[in-house]
């Protein structure tokens, strides 16, 4: 399934530097008018299927341009809406990052039930936005645009995509009509494949993988403490002993896995570099040979037709000359290569020294697990 996500044009409320995450909330400016009539020129013609819109008259008003344009409806579906601001609805748009969005920025962190005061946590925005998707994938869709909203689309493809950088919160944060284009489905995740117009190719930089397997620690960390900070309800001492016990045990695990999530990615991230550039060198040094061995036939062939011999004054000792030529290329080319086998060789051998380093420290931390429980 692919979604072209797309967030709505500029609102009253954009434009009044308020924020405002009621339903059916404010309309567009006549800037925002002209957004969406713009937005079908960059998108109209990829061949959607379906055009779906949140609740909110703003991504209606931005998807009824493209629906003009391809005879399609306007599906309105919950759950695409933008995240409910709380307390924090009608503040000002530029001090979000002071309010509205500590809470989604610590989702981002894996802290999934920090709940924005008066509204939601990133559970429930997540189940909502997902709910949504399901909606549209059971609908049989597979090419869609979905108009939603700014905090909505980049919140969930940061918690959903797996190549998603969260740096471009800050590096290239959607403005209105900005999109995002994911390819995936439901059961299997997500991948990004086009960023606010910028492709997106399908290997993860090393700094996201890193990132996603910290936000699953984090995770998993916290799992670990609300374990055993519930125990103390109990008032039970042994409970509370047991809880603590298992949770050092979740906690020192997790901490297992992870080192050794990332070693596993360093390793097949050198692994993959390796044998590229062993190839690359392999096919400089055998360069030479064929070029000997094609001079040496055409040689041949020039001489079988004219009937000249190796002493011929014409070509005096052509053919012997070239073969002593031959001769001297080839152990060139022979040591060349064993200079280059030594040299992987060697890459090897340190690739190995890494892996065993890796491997005996995540083994020192199995044991501290284990002492610890």
């Amino acid at each position: 399934m692919r979604i072209t996500f797309i967030r709505h044009g500029e609102s009253t409320a954009n434009a009044a530097n308020v924020a405002d995450s009621s339903v059916p909330g404010p309309v567009l400016t006549e800037k925002g008018q002209q957004q969406a009539r713009d937005i079908v020129k960059v998108l109209g013609d990829n061949n959607y299927d379906a055009i779906y819109a949140s609740t909110m008259v703003r991504t209606q008003l931005t998807a009824a341009p493209m629906a003009q344009y391809l005879g399609l409806p306007i599906q309105v579906v919950p759950g695409l809406q933008e995240i409910e601001a709380g307390i924090y609805e009608g503040t000002p748009e530029s001090d979000a990052v002071k309010g509205y969005l500590q809470a989604p920025l610590k989702w981002l962190q894996g802290d999934l039930d920090a709940r924005i005061p008066g509204s939601i946590n990133g559970r429930e925005f997540d189940a909502r936005m997902d709910g949504a998707i399901q909606t549209m994938y059971d609908n049989g869709d597979r090419n869609v645009a979905a108009f939603s909203h700014g905090g909505a689309i980049m919140f969930w493809v940061f918690l959903n995509a797996e190549n998603a950088d969260p740096m471009w919160l800050m590096t290239n944060p959607l403005r209105n009509t900005g999109y995002v284009v994911v390819e995936g489905n439901p059961e299997d995740g997500w991948r990004v494949v086009n960023w606010n117009g910028t492709e997106i190719g399908p290997e993860t930089p090393f700094r996201v993988e890193a990132f996603r397997q910290l936000r699953t620690l984090s995770r998993q960390l916290q799992q670990a403490a609300d374990g055993v900070v519930q125990s103390f309800e109990t008032r039970d001492p042994a409970a509370i002993a047991t809880a603590i016990n298992r949770g050092l045990a979740d906690a020192g695990f997790s901490v297992t896995k992870f080192n050794r999530a990332i070693t596993a990615d360093i390793v097949k991230r050198i692994d993959k570099a390796i044998p590229k550039k062993e190839d690359a060198a392999t096919d400089d040094v055998q360069a030479p040979e064929p070029a000997v061995t094609q001079v040496q036939s055409e040689l041949k062939a020039r001489s079988a037709a004219t009937d000249l011999s190796d002493g011929n004054k014409a070509v005096p000792g052509a053919a012997k000359a070239l073969k002593r030529s031959g001769d001297k290329a080839k152990p060139s080319v022979a040591d060349a290569r064993e200079r280059v086998k030594s040299s992987m060789e060697k890459a090897g051998d340190a690739v190995r020294k890494a892996v065993a380093k890796a491997s005996h420290a995540d083994s020192g931390n199995k044991r501290k697990v284990k002492s610890e429980g």
